[in-house]
C-alpha cells in the first residue's frame, strides 16, 4: 500500500499558496482573468461561436491543432450537433445526435466523445469512423489519444483494450506526469497494465480534485456524527502530501 507516504503540515504558511478552499469545500483558485478569445451569442435566434472573423455555430467551443470543434448542447427536445471546422473556419461536417452529454476534445483534436444518453459515442474525425461503447458518463482521453472508461454494467475498466474489474465506481481518470490516475471515492490508483495500484487512501472520501502547474491538489473530505471537515493536500509524486488547506467546524 502506497499510502505510507509523508503528509506535511503547512498550515503556518498557508497564505503563500495560492490554492485555497472556498466555503463549501470545493478548490478555489486565485488566477488572473484572462481575456476569453472567443464568444458565444445568439443571432437571429440562433447559437453562434463568435472567434476572430469566424462565426460558427453553437454555444460550445474547442480550438483543435487543425481546427475548431463547435457543438450545440441543449436541453429541450430538439436533436444536438458537433460541427468540425478546419483552421480557415469552412465547415468539414456535421454530427448529428439525440443529446450530447459531456462532449470531450482529443489533445491531438483527432477524436471527440460524449453521452448520448444511452451509450458512449466516440468519434474518430479522421474518416469519421464511430463505435458505439457502454452506457456510462465516467471516460477520458489519456495519453494524448486514447479513451478510457468505466462500464457500470459489468463493473470494469476498459483501457489498450484491456478490462480491469473495479468495483468501486471512478469518478474520473486523470492523465498525470505519464501516469493514469483513477480516482474513486475512497481512493487514489495508478493504472499499471490491468492493476490499479493504491496512491493514496482518503481519510474520509474524495471531494475534490484539480492540477496546477504540475502540481496535483486534491481534497478529502471527513464526516463525523453531524459534523464535516474538508482538508487541501498538495503532491507532485506521492511521495511527499502537503497539508495546504482546513476547512472544519471551527472555521468553516
Amino acid at each position: 500500500m502506497k499510502n505510507l507516504i509523508t503528509i506535511v503540515f503547512a498550515l503556518s504558511p498557508l497564505f503563500s499558496f495560492t490554492q485555497h478552499l472556498n466555503k463549501i469545500g470545493k478548490i478555489e483558485l486565485e488566477e488572473i482573468p484572462s481575456m476569453q478569445e472567443y464568444r458565444i451569442q445568439k443571432l437571429d435566434n440562433v447559437y453562434k461561436v463568435v472567434k476572430d472573423s469566424f462565426i460558427l455555430d453553437g454555444n460550445t467551443y474547442f480550438k483543435i491543432p487543425n481546427g475548431y470543434i463547435t457543438s450545440l448542447q441543449l436541453v429541450d427536445n430538439k436533436k444536438d450537433y458537433i460541427k468540425h471546422y478546419n483552421s480557415e473556419g469552412v465547415l468539414l461536417v456535421t454530427i448529428m445526435s439525440d443529446k450530447i452529454i459531456n462532449l470531450k476534445v482529443s489533445e491531438k483534436g483527432n477524436k471527440v466523445v460524449f453521452n448520448n444518453s444511452k451509450n458512449i459515442i466516440l468519434i474518430n474525425l479522421n474518416g469519421y469512423k464511430l463505435d458505439t461503447l457502454a452506457d456510462s458518463y465516467v471516460y477520458e482521453f489519456v495519453q494524448k489519444e486514447k479513451l478510457i472508461y468505466y462500464n457500470p454494467a459489468n463493473k470494469s475498466i476498459y483501457f489498450n483494450d484491456v478490462k480491469i474489474a473495479s468495483e468501486e465506481y471512478p469518478n474520473q481518470f486523470i492523465d498525470y506526469k505519464g501516469k493514469i490516475l483513477v480516482i474513486t471515492k475512497q481512493y487514489i490508483y495508478e493504472l499499471a497494465g490491468n492493476n490499479l495500484i493504491p496512491e493514496y487512501e482518503f481519510r474520509g472520501e474524495f471531494f475534490d480534485l484539480r492540477l496546477v502547474d504540475g502540481d496535483l491538489y486534491f481534497v478529502d473530505r471527513e464526516e463525523e456524527r453531524k459534523s464535516e471537515s474538508f482538508s487541501l493536500y498538495k503532491t507532485s509524486d506521492f511521495t511527499q502530501i502537503i497539508l495546504v488547506d482546513r476547512i472544519d467546524e471551527l472555521n468553516n
